[in-house]
């Protein structure tokens, strides 16, 4: 979900060549190239030194990697929680126990259970263990 410019620049930075970063994303090298240009219109800053063939980061570039790393790690954290959030299970859940495991065993279970799993509405059923 993060902005693909920022993708773009990250590569580029850890690679330290826009033709590298361009392979590892499977793009061209132009089109990297037009992605950090806008970057650094955008940010009205140069990113990169270029000179003989060779990159480095400017101070900007190495505030803005900083940057983009947290970005794009809270990005990839998003994206894992809605995931999660879609697919979670909800409803009731009637467990059935020993009153043995109901007391020492099941506290702690149900306890994790549901705070990974709120939108479950648990009831337990404590009898002895032909009833269950």
């Amino acid at each position: 979900m993060a902005d693909r410019r920022l993708q773009v620049f990250h590569a580029v930075a850890k690679h330290l060549s826009f033709t590298k970063a361009a392979e590892a994303l499977f793009m061209t090298q132009p089109a990297v190239t037009f992605q950090i240009r806008q970057l650094e219109e955008h940010f009205n800053t140069r990113l990169f030194d270029r000179a003989h063939g060779h990159i480095s980061l400017t101070s900007a570039g190495m505030m803005t990697l900083d940057y983009a790393e947290r970005i794009l790690a809270l990005s990839g954290e998003l994206d894992t929680r809605l995931r999660e959030l879609s697919s979670q299970v909800a409803g009731p859940l009637l467990i059935g126990a020993s009153t043995t495991i109901a007391d020492f065993l099941l506290p702690q279970v149900l306890g994790e259970f549901k705070s990974r799993s709120p939108a479950v509405l648990l009831r337990l059923f404590m009898a002895n263990s032909e009833a269950v």
